[in-house]
């Protein structure tokens, strides 16, 4: 068949002005500027033709045909990939004009009248318009192999595609409608082809890969039985089934009436892959995952995850730092010596957690890890008062008493709240009354008892009485747990700190640390110590206290100070003067995280620079990042603590036993008199 084809006509060569074509179906243009005097192309330089003086004849003529300029520019520009047949038809001698014919390679070509230019004449024979063609439908089924990585991609058209060009190749294709196998959970571009050479193209994105790491168990407790709420990530596409015995299965995400006990959950989709993962219910056990690690500690740790396109990007929380998308990336070397001991703590609700030195030579030394706190599953039980509020609901109250093993119901105690609660005692928590669990619905002052009443429905009737009620709860919904690394043990090695907390449960979360060297001494560090008096992100409560090793470039002494003075027509007085010692501390260039991470270091209540106190003194001074990279340049002002001298006390003076002036007291023989 005849593709379509445009003939430009010069009528004169150009001077000036644009000569443009539009091909509309591909979006390429080519055009003619009158930058045909030095237009660059690659490694050619093309010209227009030139008036070159001709001494024989006395004429002028143009030394070229500008048919032919025009012809080389559009190959190079347009036609590397030979979409078209570019013919030059040169004019007269001497003319500098001609005609290029330019014909397309391919089927669904339109040429366009683009041109303002008298310079040209367009001649367009577009070819005849084509019948549509369409993708009218497409859908997904199990793959003919490993469904849970492939999928079958079933596409109609509304009449028969001859080829199958992208992503699988086809040729001919005689099935409408027609399939092929590909990787679930990518996006692919289908391109197909006609009897005519149309083409037609569509993005399809196919339904997402079954993981069971996408999908969270989430398991909420109470004495009646708990309930499991199965919740999914990156399931796009896929109509899931659940059961928890393999044999009934519901589209519901959500089981109740759940017992203690183990549990295996099985999912399955409508493209034939399926899954099956464990969980357990335990008695009041933890609902929701938690994990927090401070970037107070002084080892810099970051989470590890699988990196997506479209999901899980990076962030300073889950790259190291030769990780990070900079076009030069340094890896951060964290320095530390032999005689420091360098504590980590977290906070975690896991019920599996593993520290673990990873060693150049891959080799694994397991870190003992101890549990500061008991926060989760405290047991309570006490005596009470019980008493009927009216309408199915029944109030208790707390005077004091005795408290009780939870489990032996043996005394071990006493208590005294006098009116006020338990600090179990809250909406949504579940207590125990004799052998029955109660939710708490209300809490409310009752004025007759001069008491808080915890409030839940019960039928009760009788007189007011004493009785034992318990609770088991959380305090915080994680415990914090603290290790240690002695470096001494580590003298001359390289290595990095691995930290994984695993839970039937839940999703296992791994961090990683920067990499970690220990030396007898580092040359041109500080060391820098940093604690709070009072907790923050950090359960400052345990003792911690943090050191890092911070390369630095200089130290030198900075000055703070204020004065007031007052002047007369005679003098000038010195009312007072305040001068506190300061440093200036420039460090050499660190990695995002780290730089972070000193600032951090040195915000802090209690700082000690090679051993002495100091506080920070207004606002960080930085520079980077530096050029293309992930570097740093920090700039820290310090005061030092119990440095500052005053003209007008005591500040700093030296008292050696000898006699001194004090202002507002008279020196006599047998000592000072105030006046």
């Amino acid at each position: 068949m005849a593709y379509s084809k445009i003939t430009i006509i010069f009528n004169s060569v150009p001077n000036s002005g644009s000569v443009y074509f539009d091909v509309e179906s591909i979006n390429y243009s080519a055009f003619v500027r009158e930058s045909f005097v030095a237009k660059r192309l690659g490694s050619y330089q093309v010209e227009r033709p030139k008036l070159v003086y001709d001494e024989t004849t006395g004429e002028s003529k143009y030394n070229g045909f500008v048919s032919d300029f025009y012809r080389t520019a559009f190959n190079l520009d347009f036609n590397s990939s030979g979409l078209y047949t570019v013919e030059s038809i040169r004019g007269d001698i001497g003319s500098g004009l001609g005609t290029v014919i330019i014909t397309a390679n391919f089927s669904g070509v339109e040429f366009n009248d683009e041109s303002a230019s008298a310079d040209v004449t367009f001649i367009i024979e577009n070819e005849p318009a084509l019948p549509d063609f369409n993708i009218t439908n497409v859908s997904f089924s199990q793959s003919s192999s490993t469904p849970c990585q492939n999928i079958k991609v079933n596409v109609t058209t509304d009449h028969l595609a001859a080829k199958v060009i992208s992503p699988v190749s086809i040729n001919p294709n005689t099935n409408n409608p027609f399939s092929f196998d590909w990787l679930r959970g990518d996006t692919v571009n289908l391109v197909i082809e006609d009897s005519n050479g149309q083409h037609v193209s569509q993005s399809l994105a196919l339904p997402s890969l079954l993981n069971a790491s996408n999908f969270v168990i989430n398991v909420n407790n109470s004495p009646n039985g708990a309930t499991v709420v199965i919740e999914n990530i990156n399931t796009s596409g896929l109509n899931l089934e659940y059961s928890l015995d393999n044999l009934t299965w519901q589209t519901l995400n959500t089981f109740s009436g759940l017992d203690v006990g183990n549990f295996t959950l099985y999912v399955k989709d409508q493209l034939g892959c399926s899954f099956s993962k464990a969980f357990s219910v335990s008695e009041f056990g933890i609902q929701v995952p938690y994990f927090y690690i401070s970037k107070a500690n002084a080892i810099r740790y970051a989470n590890r995850i699988t990196w997506g396109d479209s999901a899980n990007y990076k962030t300073d929380e889950n790259t190291l730092s030769y990780e990070v998308d900079v076009d030069v990336p340094y890896k951060e070397v964290q320095q530390f010596q032999s005689a420091d001991i360098v504590p980590t703590q977290f906070k975690s609700n896991y019920s599996n957690i593993v520290a673990k030195i990873i060693k150049e030579d891959l080799s694994e030394v397991t870190i003992p890890i101890e549990k500061k706190t008991s926060n989760i599953g405290i047991k309570d039980k006490r005596d009470a008062r019980k008493y009927n509020l009216g309408d199915g609901r029944t109030g208790i109250y707390f005077l004091s008493g005795n408290t009780y093993n939870y489990d032996t119901n043996a005394v071990s105690g006493t208590y005294s709240l006098n009116g006020n609660l338990p600090e179990w005692a809250i909406i949504g928590n579940y207590i125990i009354v004799g052998t029955s669990w109660f939710l708490i619905e209300e809490i409310a002052f009752d004025e007759t008892k001069s008491a808080d009443v915890v409030i839940f429905s019960q039928s009760y009737t009788g007189p007011e009485i004493n009785l034992v009620v318990g609770s088991i709860f959380n305090r915080f919904n994680y415990e914090v747990y603290e290790y240690y690394i002695d470096m001494v043990d580590y003298i001359d090695q390289h290595f990095s700190v691995q930290l994984v907390n695993s839970d039937p449960n839940f999703t296992t979360i791994t961090h990683l640390s920067e990499e970690i060297w220990c030396k007898v001494k580092h040359e041109d560090v500080v060391e820098i110590k940093y604690r709070n008096t009072t907790n923050t992100d950090v359960l400052y409560a345990t003792g911690i206290e943090f050191k890092v090793r911070v390369p630095l470039t200089i130290q030198k002494g900075v000055p703070d100070e204020d004065s007031e003075i007052h002047k007369t027509d005679t003098d000038t007085i010195l009312l007072t003067a305040d001068l506190y010692e300061g440093d200036q501390f420039v460090f050499e260039p660190t990695t995002k995280e780290i730089w972070k991470k000193n600032m951090i270091a040195l915000s802090h209540e209690k700082v000690w620079v090679n051993g002495v106190g100091y506080v920070k003194n207004g606002s960080f001074s930085t520079e980077g990042p530096l050029e293309k990279s992930n570097l740093y340049v920090l700039t820290a002002n310090m005061l030092k603590t119990g440095n500052v001298y005053n003209s007008q006390g005591s500040g700093n003076i030296d008292f050696d036993g000898s006699q001194v002036e004090v202002p507002g007291l008279i020196s006599t023989e047998s000592g000072y008199v105030s006046y």
